[in-house]
């Protein structure tokens, strides 16, 4: 009896464990599928991330590729296209991953998968440089902004009243100083001005206990708004507001700009309604577009921003201090493919993004993490 309960469980214990191994079958040939065919490899330069030189790839994109798949044994076929290209051969499936790193949104979701974020970006604006000639002249002009005019408008403004109410205490008891009439009053601004300056002249005083109070009010009065009346006139003479035409992202609604053509930029330009874009395919098309004037600025991802200006030897292009459209970056997969693939590629790309070997990388490359 107990041989027949003994052999009972053996026979019950094979059954499980051929079935468990039957199941870890099923999901390594699913993996060895990927490694019997040639996944398609698409891929868009998009420095400092991937970058070509000499026909070789390079940047941390590729170094990361390189980490990721260095001891799998699975064929890759490699494709250069451009950024729009790359996105409706994800969405068709003519492309299994994308080695390039693209930005994580609902529109893309719904179209392929995506392997887990490693990396977040800000999107900046980048400029041309002015000139010491145009900065000159852009700085002379700046006195005939209509801030400059409200400012000293209103200035000139506060000194007549105080000037006017000098006037009225002083015209009869003080005739020598403060003439009667428009030249009365006109006497009254100018030391309504000096006072204000404290230049103390000495040409005109009051004499009178009411002039005298209205003297003593502005002078303390004066104290508290020449401030004020000075930053404002000295704001629209900033040659850093001059040279970047603004510093908010608000600024740039009536100015074109140009992006990567359906990139996450021109999707978040699009729902914030700028309107005036022009969308480029490659980013190499940025720095003619604004030398030759056809845009005002580049609206794009900083990065690769910060790339162009590294590059530039002649220091044609500055980046301005404007953040906004925070990305998540991720590879993106083909629905396809399958899920334990996808786990493991999230996972390993997880594992080298949060070694330092991946910060030292990104450090080579000028990219802040």
């Amino acid at each position: 009896m107990r041989s027949l309960h003994l052999l009972t469980f053996l026979l019950v214990f094979q059954l499980i464990s051929a079935s468990s191994f039957s199941a870890d079958m099923d999901l390594y040939n699913t993996s060895l599928d990927i490694k019997k065919d040639t996944l398609e490899v698409g891929y868009t330069l998009s420095p400092p991330f991937l970058n070509k030189e000499k026909g070789q790839l390079n940047g941390p994109s590729y170094w990361l590729w390189q980490e990721v798949f260095a001891d799998q044994d699975i064929n890759f076929n490699y494709r250069q296209m451009s950024h729009e290209a790359l996105l409706s051969a994800l969405r068709s499936g003519e492309v299994d991953i994308s080695m390039s790193p693209l930005t994580v949104n609902a529109d893309r979701l719904a179209h392929f998968d995506f392997t887990e974020a490693f990396q977040t970006v800000q999107a900046g604006i980048m400029v041309e440089q002015r000139s010491a000639f145009e900065k000159a002249m852009a700085f002379l002009a700046s006195f005939f902004s209509m801030n400059f005019f409200k400012a000293l408008g209103g200035l000139a403004v506060v000194i007549l009243i105080f000037g006017f109410l000098e006037w009225l205490f002083e015209r009869k008891a003080n005739e020598e100083e403060f003439d009667k009439g428009i030249k009365g009053l006109w006497e009254g601004f100018w030391w309504s001005a000096v006072t204000m300056t404290t230049v103390g002249y000495g040409d005109r005083s009051p004499r009178t206990t009411g002039g005298r109070i209205v003297a003593l009010i502005w002078m303390f009065t004066a104290i508290i708004i020449i401030s004020g009346f000075t930053a404002s006139i000295a704001s629209s003479l900033t040659v850093n507001q001059i040279d970047s035409g603004g510093d908010e992202m608000k600024d740039f609604k009536d100015k074109k700009l140009a992006t990567i053509q359906a990139s996450a930029t021109e999707k978040w330009l699009e729902d914030h309604f700028f309107t005036n874009r022009l969308a480029v395919e490659k980013p190499s098309e940025f720095e003619d577009v604004l030398l030759d004037k056809k845009v005002d600025a580049i609206a794009y991802d900083q990065p690769l921003l910060q790339s162009i200006i590294k590059k530039d030897s002649l220091d044609r292009f500055k980046l301005l201090p404007i953040q906004y459209n925070a990305q998540y970056y991720a590879l993106g997969l083909n629905r396809k493919l399958p899920d334990n693939f996808k786990r493991e590629l999230s996972l390993s790309l997880l594992k080298v993004t949060q070694t330092k070997d991946w910060e030292v990388v990104l450090s080579e490359y000028g990219i802040n993490q």
